[in-house]
């Protein structure tokens, strides 16, 4: 589906007064100017700003062309199972992941969207891939970030 911009435009100045409004109740730091809703701040007025730019954008390209386009792939039973699959994939992580971990849940989304996507003949190296990437993913955010990676059954293996 191909949709104007200007469409995408309305979208995200929603999304940046969202983010805005969501932001309202984070804490100011003690002894500073600005607190934890800066940076989210920015980045809803950016979207914000850019979703201006995206309007403008789309009605100066429209000249007749319709709001919204179906696509020829939406008929593609292929591409679709795909599609529905990678929200499948993320509603998986966000059910799971603080019962299994990020190792494990993580590991899982990977290897189904790899075989899926690049094809069962491969299984044998997105095996490896799923293997390495989750890991490099955990290392990254988990030890260089910070992040808070859920580590569910594998705790005792945390390194």
């Amino acid at each position: 589906m191909k949709v104007n911009d200007a469409i995408s435009g309305i979208f995200f100045i929603l999304l940046g007064f969202l983010v805005f409004y969501l932001t309202r109740d984070f804490p100011i730091m003690p002894g500073q100017k600005y607190g934890a809703a800066l940076f989210p701040r920015l980045i809803g007025f950016f979207m914000g700003a850019g979703g201006v730019a995206l309007i403008f954008r789309g009605i100066r390209m429209r000249k007749g062309a319709p709001w919204v386009t179906v696509m020829d792939w939406i008929s593609s039973p292929r591409h679709l199972t795909s599609f529905f699959l990678v929200i499948g994939v993320l509603i998986f992580y966000i059910m799971i992941s603080e019962l299994l971990g990020f190792i494990p849940t993580g590991f899982i989304c990977l290897l189904v969207l790899l075989v899926w996507l690049r094809g069962n003949s491969t299984w044998r190296s997105s095996v490896v891939i799923s293997i390495f990437a989750t890991i490099i993913i955990q290392q990254f955010f988990g030890e260089f970030l910070r992040v808070p990676l859920p580590w569910g059954i594998v705790p005792i293996f945390g390194w």
